[in-house]
């Protein structure tokens, strides 16, 4: 069909033969990608081994390749149908006169692993994937953060419709770069950021203290606290949304630490001004925790200590509640007809059961998310016992230190 020819293949009289050293590799590809599960760790076990791309040699002698993939190139060959011995064309798979390299059951199962892990085609033309601090936000080891999303499929009232989770990601190239990447979730990240300056810029005396020193001390702060005024003013009618209208230009540079974000920013930036004004450079930092609550759920970014409800948490208890009420009343006769009725297992309305008597302070903690970070829906199912002094209870979840 034209193009370059695929790797674990040569022409010879207009018809692909196989390669059998790059067929090799290829099979090796697919099984180490049904082994690892991820493009990803695919990527680095082939740095481990060994594989690298195809060797190519143009009219000129010019020899390219024989480097490691990207994690694109491996999407792509993942999904080339070349290997099974069929060609595409316009989106319909045909028959080809070549040799398969690829079983199908081996095609099918990688397939149907690349769809699970969201590894679907793209069909549709992929849209700018800016945000508001692209260009500003670093990750722990000082490397610049980029924008991606991450899509799932969701079902509600009949229909089906893609939601889209984004995230801030380490920006690297190729998979030469050996350290970890971090991702943050951008609507999150963005929200602590918003607050941290509004928090900041409603102090007077945080911005005195930064202009003191400067040229026109009083005219830059009467003029900074009105630009202040205006923009907070904005971003209490936005109810919380954050839009580039929030986020002024002042920001220079973000660094995401383990615990905590440190913003650089440039204050007299607030000003609107055709006239220049001298650099007003401060710094403030962020403390904030990473929480993810229940397994396969987005990472929560939140200010250190500030409430965070679970909604798993807070419901487990209401289920207790309720069942304990459905009991006393004589609605309902035994607890093994309620875990029929709720399709639970054997013994887990007993061991929730005991929740509908927290005490009241420990009840209200949960509802309003000041539990202690370790608590969670899993570890009070988990919980061989509660006990029934309200004072115990405190010192077992965790509360006595709160």
């Amino acid at each position: 069909m034209g193009g370059a020819v695929p790797m674990g293949y040569d022409v010879a009289d207009k018809a692909l033969v196989v390669i059998p050293d790059e067929a090799t590799a290829i099979r090796t590809i697919f099984a180490e990608y049904l082994a690892a599960g991820s493009v990803r760790q695919l990527s680095a076990r082939l740095d481990e081994l060994g594989v690298v791309s195809k060797r190519r040699t143009n009219r000129h002698g010019r020899v390219s390749g024989g480097k490691a993939f990207s994690r694109g190139a491996l999407y792509n060959m993942l999904r080339n149908p070349i290997y099974i011995g069929k060609t595409r064309h316009k989106e319909e798979l045909h028959e080809g006169l070549h040799e398969a390299i690829i079983d199908d059951a081996t095609w099918q199962l990688t397939q149907a692993q690349l769809a699970d892990n969201g590894g679907k085609k793209i069909s549709a033309a992929r849209r700018s994937a800016r945000r508001l601090l692209d260009g500003v936000l670093f990750d722990s080891r000082g490397r610049q953060m980029r924008t991606t999303y991450a899509s799932k499929s969701l079902r509600q009232e009949g229909m089906t419709r893609t939601k889209r989770y984004w995230y801030y990601t380490t920006a690297v190239s190729g998979s030469d770069d050996k350290f970890r990447i971090e991702r943050l979730p951008a609507d999150e990240i963005d929200r602590v950021v918003l607050n941290g300056l509004r928090e900041h810029l409603s102090d007077p005396r945080w911005l005195a203290d930064q202009i003191k020193g400067h040229e026109r001390d009083a005219i830059l702060i009467a003029d900074i606290l009105r630009a202040t005024d205006k923009w907070r003013a904005d971003t209490e009618e936005s109810d919380g949304h954050v839009t580039a209208k929030n986020l002024p230009s002042i920001i220079d540079r973000i660094d995401a630490q383990k615990d905590r974000l440190s913003v650089s920013v440039n204050i007299a930036e607030m000003v609107e001004s055709d006239a220049d004004h001298t650099p007003i450079l401060a710094g403030f930092e962020i403390p904030f925790q990473k929480r993810q609550n229940g397994r396969a759920k987005p990472i929560v970014i939140a200010a250190k200590g500030a409430a965070q409800r679970d909604p798993d948490l807070i419901a487990l208890v209401a289920d207790a509640r309720r069942w304990a009420g459905e009991l006393l009343d004589g609605e309902t006769s035994s607890i093994q007809q309620i875990t029929e009725r709720e399709g639970l297992r054997s013994g887990s309305v007993s061991r929730i059961l005991p929740l509908a008597w927290l005490a009241p302070d420990i009840s209200a903690a949960i509802l309003e998310g000041r539990q202690p970070q370790h608590l969670n829906a899993k570890t009070l199912r988990n919980l061989r016992e509660l006990p029934l002094d309200w004072i115990q209870q405190r010192q077992v979840l965790g509360f006595a230190q709160l």
